[in-house]
């Protein structure tokens, strides 16, 4: 069989290491173009893939290459909607990192632009891969715990986690989006898709409390065991310039505690919880049914159900994963290779996307403007029917 060959716009560590579980489930794809500003992350795709990737200049010229069938965008965020543009442009196939887009006319314009390729497009919302995330689709789906009623779902990140966010790219929204879409992406499509509905009304508070330069002196008051590096420091690297930034900066506009409120179209109630400073890091779910309840936390691989009685037992319906991504990565390298290989439909899609984001945006406009937001116009905007009960 002839290999697939596979263009990379932005060669970071992310996108490096779905296109490892790409050739770990496939020997038929392979890696020929780069292109990245920075040399670290065109050295380190060299070494993972092999120096025969030819190294471009402009994402333009890559595109263009007719050996590249496949266009994979790991870019910073602000630059996916004109990657990908590109990309369909020259009739390639995309696969893009998480935000689709900072702006609804950016997600838009992208998904106008895939349709009119005809090409394929898949988002790496690597959570919708997980067994943990799938097994509680079809618990709610097979209704053992009844109709939803209300469901609360957060993802507070370990320290270390939360100060690599604030000491790179991800910290301004220029380049990222906000800390909710950036990060929080996932969970938004998680719960979109479990619910099978459209958030119409939101809430949201949040700050930035504990990354600043006021709170500088955290680090050494937490301390370190020898030989570690400094406590919120140790997921970071130097940047191209080879500096390693202090997550506790003034040089951001992100938010490291948020808190939300939504309604759902089919009159589901949430609440969403994320911070960046936590000591006991959760990506939990917490559905209360009708008939049930469902209970689950990722980070750990607990998932349990509970129907409504007096004596019913609590369920373990856990699959063997655990982790912040609960395994989904392995799942999106296979995915991605039915996909690429037999044309197979990508298990999550440019609506998806779209989804997630618009409620993102949605959220975060109520937590600028300290009101509750009707998210309408948004689905409006973006053409998408709201299903009411």
């Amino acid at each position: 069989m002839k290999k697939i060959g596979i263009g990379l716009i932005g060669c970071g560590n992310r996108t490096r290491s779905v296109v490892r579980e790409l050739r770990n489930a496939t020997e038929h794809v392979e890696v020929v173009a780069l292109q990245d500003p920075n040399p670290h992350s065109i050295a380190a795709a060299h070494a993972d893939f092999g120096t025969q990737a030819k190294v471009y200049e402009d994402f333009n010229a890559l595109v263009r290459d007719p050996k590249v069938a496949w266009v994979m965008i790991g870019s910073w965020n602000c630059y996916h909607a004109m990657h990908a543009i590109a990309a369909f442009g020259a009739g390639k196939h995309v696969f893009c990192e998480k935000p689709l887009a900072l702006t609804p006319q950016d997600c838009l314009a992208m998904r106008n632009a895939w349709k009119s390729s005809g090409k394929m497009f898949t988002i790496g919302f690597t959570l919708r891969y997980s067994p943990h995330y799938r097994r509680m689709k079809e618990i709610v789906a097979a209704g053992t715990i009844g109709k939803i009623l209300s469901m609360e779902f957060n993802e507070t990140l370990d320290f270390n986690h939360g100060g690599y966010i604030h000491a790179d790219w991800r910290r301004k929204t220029q380049w990222a989006g906000s800390h909710l879409l950036e990060k929080c992406c996932h969970d938004l499509d998680i719960v979109n898709w479990i619910t099978d509905s459209l958030a119409i009304k939101a809430a949201s508070f949040g700050g930035c409390d504990l990354f600043t330069s006021a709170n500088a002196h955290y680090p050494e008051r937490v301390g370190a065991p020898a030989g570690r590096t400094n406590a919120f420091m140790t997921w970071n690297s130097p940047d191209m310039y080879g500096n390693v930034i202090n997550p506790f900066n003034d040089d951001k506009d992100i938010l490291d505690n948020q808190v939300v409120i939504l309604q759902y179209a089919n009159r589901i109630r949430a609440t969403f919880h994320t911070n960046c400073c936590s000591a006991i890091p959760e990506r939990r779910i917490y559905i209360c049914g009708t008939d049930g309840t469902l209970r689950a936390d990722v980070t750990c691989g607990q998932l349990e159900v509970k129907r409504i009685g007096f004596d019913t037992p609590i369920e373990n319906c856990s699959t063997d994963v655990s982790g912040g991504h609960g395994g989904g990565d392995s799942v999106l390298g296979e995915s991605l290779a039915a996909t690429m290989l037999n044309g197979a439909p990508p298990l999550t899609s440019l609506e998806d996307g779209l989804r997630s984001a618009f409620t993102a945006f949605g959220i975060d406009e109520a937590q600028r403007t300290g009101t509750i937001v009707d998210l309408t116009p948004l689905w409006r905007q973006a053409g998408i029917e709201i299903k009411t009960p």
